[in-house]
């Protein structure tokens, strides 16, 4: 049973005994160009204020428009050619920051490809624990845990889903959260479908307990999202 391709003749969960083909691996359509394109702004505002800035700023403004070909492809959907600009490209030296967009970029690339082992090298290689950069950290680790879950390696997706949570999530199902002035907001946008990956992966897993826990969390903390409305039927076929 997989849980994570959706057929083209998929049925909605609750007409489907054990809810096969249900979820639809739906990260990267949703949230990865939006993130090259973000990256690629921050690129060029960059480049085009490092003749003020310090050494290093120049240094990064310069890899930036290096890195500048890549983002042309990718956003073309030029993907063998990025890919070729991107494998030489990471080989070579340059800043921690401007080395983790190109791999990033890089393992959505493989991932999209299907080349999920390649996808998992590339996102390894980010700096998955930089908060200071979450659009980048929280791309990687999320492509991470999705590349586990296409080879199947459910306790290394799990682990990996459970980090993304820990470290980029902020919201919780506290009232106080909703008063102007105390809004809480996460470090990733992609929270909700990490929890809801995390609910399949405990459900292919066998552990019935963090599945419907996860599952519950997820309805608490997100209810006005879609993965919230997916959550809710799953918990309702759960005795």
């Amino acid at each position: 049973m997989n849980l994570f391709k959706q057929t083209p003749d998929a049925k909605a969960p609750a007409q489907e005994v054990g809810l096969v083909d249900w979820f639809m691996d739906d990260f990267w359509p949703r949230f990865g160009k939006q993130s090259v394109y973000v990256l690629l702004g921050i690129a060029v505002v960059v480049a085009g204020f490092a003749w003020y800035n310090n050494d290093r700023v120049e240094q990064q403004g310069k890899e930036n428009k290096e890195l500048g070909p890549a983002f042309v492809y990718y956003s073309e959907d030029k993907l063998d050619s990025a890919e070729t600009f991107l494998s030489a490209f990471v080989k070579t030296s340059h800043s921690r920051l401007v080395q983790d967009k190109a791999n990033l970029m890089l393992g959505q690339i493989n991932y999209s490809k299907g080349k999920y082992d390649d996808a998992i090298r590339a996102f390894s290689l980010v700096d998955l624990a930089n908060t200071k950069q979450p659009l980048i950290s929280s791309g990687a680790m999320h492509g991470l845990a999705s590349s586990y879950i296409q080879n199947k390696n459910y306790p290394l997706a799990a682990e990996t889903l459970e980090k993304f949570v820990s470290t980029f999530g902020r919201r919780t199902a506290s009232p106080m959260e909703k008063v102007a002035g105390k809004e809480v907001a996460d470090l990733s946008p992609a929270v909700p479908n990490a929890l809801w990956k995390l609910t399949l992966v405990y459900r292919e897993s066998k552990n019935p307990e963090k599945e419907k826990a996860t599952a519950a969390k997820l309805v608490a903390i997100y209810p006005e999202s879609r993965e919230s409305f997916d959550a809710t039927r799953l918990l309702a076929q759960i005795p």
